[in-house]
């Protein structure tokens, strides 16, 4: 539906070429025709004593093209077609009769010419008053839509900046070389790349989801390749932020099971579970449960501990999420939890 525009907006005529009810119905409005048509006859009749021969259609003409231009072309072409019978019987000679002469006939021939030009013009006016407005309303449309995608894009680009910063800085603090800062800051920031990428490939309408996500994180790892893994839950769609901040952790988490737990022995196994809790409280909760066995025992912790856990809560922070994690006799134990809000796509939902 149009919207309206100006004056002409509240006509009826105007209000159905966009696609709205008028205040009227269509039988009230052939009424008040029939009622002006009833009083501009009344008009003609009254003036006619002053009135020079050859003006039969004075009052007539500007009925039709007001009847036309307030209700439509329909309610005009009633009126011209009452107004040319009224002015051929009525002030036409020989009078109160419809003469077939050559002089009627002619008469009546340039009345129908004006008045189906008329209400031609009024046609086309109307159709291009709508093509205006349809053309306002599609760029109206393409701004709100560029000024959304460039609120979206200036939040996302905040966050993908604000967790490189946090990545940079953590690396920093726990590397002892610049080769070791490095690397570790290739990997991470491929990690975050790779599900930029994959953001980038989706098609339209298309959304990624919480698995797609997982085996692009630890695909670097073979764990597609592999019976050593498995990945169990819904599928979930996930919001851009919520794709990057995930990637990183799990990549951080498949580099520490590489390093020094499950996948850095061919007896380990890792599992990855992910279930939506609490809805019946009013906030839904993502939770998602990495479970390592058959690692290295004890546990080989990494030389500069607490690096994993740091970036986590850092990361996880721009998603309003928070995370556990132990070391059972049976290897390593990591739960995220998020909350659904964060997680699911806009216009969904709104990610924090």
């Amino acid at each position: 539906m149009l919207k309206k525009s100006g004056v002409f907006g509240r006509l009826p005529a105007f209000r159905r070429a966009r696609g709205e009810t008028p205040v009227v119905s269509r039988t009230t409005e052939y009424a008040i025709s029939l009622l002006f048509f009833a009083g501009v006859l009344a008009l003609r009749f009254w003036i006619d004593p002053y009135l020079p021969p050859g003006f039969p259609y004075l009052t007539f003409f500007p009925a039709v093209v007001i009847c036309g231009f307030v209700f439509g072309v329909q309610q005009g072409a009633l009126v011209a077609l009452l107004s040319g019978l009224a002015a051929w019987y009525f002030f036409i000679p020989p009078y109160y009769a419809f003469s077939f002469s050559p002089g009627p006939l002619t008469a009546m021939a340039l009345y129908l010419f004006v008045v189906v030009t008329d209400l031609t013009l009024i046609h086309l006016m109307v159709r291009a008053y709508t093509a205006e407005l349809e053309a306002q309303n599609e760029m109206t449309q393409m701004v709100e839509h560029q000024e959304v995608m460039a609120t979206e894009l200036d939040h996302r680009l905040k966050n993908v900046f604000a967790t490189m910063n946090a990545v940079i800085m953590l690396s920093q603090k726990h590397a002892s070389t610049p080769e070791e800062l490095a690397s570790k800051l290739r990997q991470r920031l491929n990690a975050m790349a790779r599900s930029n990428l994959v953001l980038r490939g989706l098609k339209p309408g298309d959304e990624m989801t919480l698995d797609v996500v997982l085996l692009q994180a630890l695909e670097p790892f073979g764990v597609d390749e592999s019976n050593r893994f498995s990945a169990f839950g819904n599928k979930i769609a996930v919001s851009g932020q919520a794709v990057v901040v995930l990637s990183l952790i799990l990549h951080e988490l498949g580099t520490n099971a590489a390093k020094y737990g499950a996948f850095s022995v061919p007896a380990g196994r890792g599992d990855v579970e992910w279930t939506v809790v609490g809805p019946e409280t009013g906030e839904a909760l993502l939770t998602l449960r990495w479970v390592e066995t058959g690692g290295p025992q004890p546990r080989q912790e990494p030389e500069h501990a607490g690096f994993g856990s740091t970036l986590m809560r850092r990361v996880l922070g721009s998603l309003k999420g928070t995370s556990t994690t132990t070391y059972p006799p049976s290897g390593a134990v990591v739960e995220i939890t998020l909350p659904m809000t964060s997680v699911l796509p806009f216009p969904a939902v709104a990610a924090g």
